[in-house]
């Protein structure tokens, strides 16, 4: 099984999403998570779509986070942020999967405070790992069948020297991480070297149990030499061998 995550920039342009869909249908997941994403770029007519609420973007069908996925779509689940996040369980090879997608705050972000209001940057970042976390510890007690993987863009590095995020967000993640017995397949260290310039802030988070079995196994610049920026974000592939990972207790 391989998962994916890529934030395209709102998907603009014609010819840009001609190459964005070349590169996704390069690295052949069965699950994506697309963060600041179109409904116009779908990765093949095999995936099918769940997506967040419509975001006033200027055009039709943005979103915050969008799941494509190969694996038939169980039930899509209800979120306590339906513009910031997604999430459905999937029927995956190895049984029952949610997926949670997601856009964690960045740093000067204000979510839904009014104008003029004083905040600290980075501030909603701290709310929302702490929401967030809570919500997959819930999904994980309410299907205690199914696996989970949250995947998208956390804002954040994980591993190597500090790029983008805060100590107390790194912290704070880890935590609900540790809560919900996740990892993460796309810390620094485990991304393919010399891909990336800097270090990975989306990301792919699986089940513990998982880690022998996963890799990172294709990570790509948002842009390369002369051509086209297709996103200002690098994207990442993750690939769980399936026939080794244990399934859900």
């Amino acid at each position: 099984m391989r998962i994916g995550t890529w934030n395209v920039e709102y998907a603009t342009g014609a010819g840009k999403n001609a190459r964005r869909r070349e590169v996704l249908q390069l690295h052949n997941c069965d699950v994506w998570v697309l963060t600041e994403t179109h409904d116009e770029l779908a990765p093949s007519v095999g995936h099918t779509a769940v997506h967040s609420d419509q975001r006033p973007t200027g055009r039709l069908g943005g979103r915050w986070a969008s799941i494509w996925t190969r694996y038939p779509v169980l039930q899509r689940l209800e979120v306590v942020d339906p513009r910031r996040t997604v999430a459905a369980v999937v029927e995956a090879p190895k049984g029952p999967l949610i997926v949670y997608g997601t856009v964690m705050p960045w740093h000067d972000d204000r979510g839904d405070a009014e104008p003029g209001t004083p905040l600290r940057n980075w501030s909603e970042m701290h709310r929302v790992v702490v929401q967030q976390g809570q919500e997959w510890a819930a999904l994980r007690r309410q299907y205690p069948r199914a696996d989970l993987c949250v995947a998208g863009d956390l804002n954040m590095n994980l591993g190597g020297k500090h790029y983008y995020g805060t100590a107390q967000s790194r912290q704070l993640l880890r935590e609900a991480m540790a809560a919900c017995d996740l990892f993460c397949a796309t810390e620094t260290e485990r991304v393919p070297a010399g891909k990336l310039a800097h270090p990975p802030i989306d990301h792919v988070l699986l089940p513990a149990a998982w880690e022998p079995h996963a890799a990172a196994i294709a990570a790509w610049e948002g842009k390369t030499g002369q051509e086209p920026r297709l996103s200002d974000h690098s994207g990442l592939a993750v690939e769980v061998d399936l026939m080794a990972a244990p399934s859900p207790s």
